[in-house]
């Protein structure tokens, strides 16, 4: 039998631990109906103390086992750390030393590590990770990079996997990583036909096209993120400065200082970035033709694409898709 611990501390995301919980449930189920002997998975909760614990939405669960008395497992699993923001998230990141003490402790016997989201900062925390690869929440992509720069964060992607790690950004990709130890645990039969239970896709690994968005959001300029998500939203649309400065109650000079001011780049190198960034989840993930891709994007003409990409990346368009592109859906119209 496989023992499954997952880590609860105030304000962790209930979640984090319920859905992975829900995978190995469900494998127990499908290990009773058509195979002999224990289900192969026992799944608890391990906290600090014996107090209840009160996760981000709420709900209030008791631990099984507390730091000092917890039995050996096969697999920890870590949760994402409730957050306003950056600030409160290292702020309760400090409050966690004796978790960042326990994990620290099962990371040099071996244990395999699953953390989600926010809570790979707690991992990072640990020293688990240094010269590896990691990934969290695209949008806490600068911060971690700041914090933790002897970590090879892998901002491109949801899923990051070492030897006995494995991180992820969002809980799609997490959820996933449950089946994928599953598969090796006990086979990929039962992993495949819990997948078809739950809907659940485990093919997922790319954040795109969050990539850009996540190193340009770490400012607090309500006013600029509130441009960001306009952009964003209409990204196949002309940039006409004047009436975006105008829906904020702003002069163009305002505005253009204080995006910079926050991002660092201006407003039309933001917006080609971005635009880069779509239009290689387009030909990654898409079998659109060069003409539509261009038009989703909101590029002049396929020739303006051709020279932006071979600036940018050396390549063409045609050439990064047969690069990088796997197995995809049809043209979409």
């Amino acid at each position: 039998m496989y023992h499954v611990l997952g880590l609860a501390f105030e304000g962790c995301q209930a979640s984090g631990l319920a859905s992975p919980f829900d995978v190995f449930n469900v494998v127990n189920t499908l290990w009773k109906q058509g195979y002999d002997g224990d289900a192969p998975y026992r799944c608890s909760i391990v906290s600090r103390s014996d107090a209840p614990i009160k996760t981000s939405n709420g709900t209030r669960i008791l631990a099984d086992y507390t730091l000092d008395n917890a039995p050996d497992a096969d697999l920890v699993i870590v949760p994402g750390i409730h957050h306003d923001d950056s600030q409160t998230l290292l702020n309760k990141l400090h409050r966690l030393d004796r978790e960042t003490h326990w994990l620290r402790q099962r990371f040099h016997s071996e244990t395999l590590i699953a953390a989600n989201c926010s809570g790979v900062f707690l991992l990072a925390q640990t020293g688990a990770l240094d010269c590896h690869d990691a990934t969290t929440a695209w949008w806490l992509g600068g911060t971690f990079q700041k914090r933790y720069p002897q970590v090879n964060l892998k901002t491109d992607q949801v899923l990051a996997q070492n030897p006995t790690t494995y991180c992820t950004g969002s809980m799609t990709a997490n959820l996933g990583v449950m089946l994928q130890i599953a598969e090796r645990q006990v086979g990929r039969q039962l992993a495949q036909a819990c997948a078809r239970a739950m809907l659940i896709d485990a093919s997922q690994d790319t954040g795109s096209p969050y990539v850009f968005l996540q190193d340009q959001s770490g400012h607090q300029d309500g006013m600029v993120l509130a441009v960001e998500s306009w952009v964003q939203r209409y990204i196949s649309q002309p940039l006409d400065m004047p009436a975006l400065a105008a829906h904020h109650s702003v002069s163009v000079r305002t505005l253009t200082r204080r995006f910079k001011k926050a991002n660092g780049v201006n407003l039309s190198e933001y917006l080609q970035n971005l635009r880069l960034e779509y239009t290689k989840q387009l030909l990654e993930t898409t079998n659109l033709s060069i003409e539509r891709v261009v038009e989703r994007v909101g590029y002049g003409s396929p020739s303006a694409l051709r020279r932006l990409f071979q600036k940018k990346l050396g390549l063409s368009p045609r050439a990064y898709r047969q690069r990088v592109k796997v197995n995809v859906p049809p043209a979409q119209v």
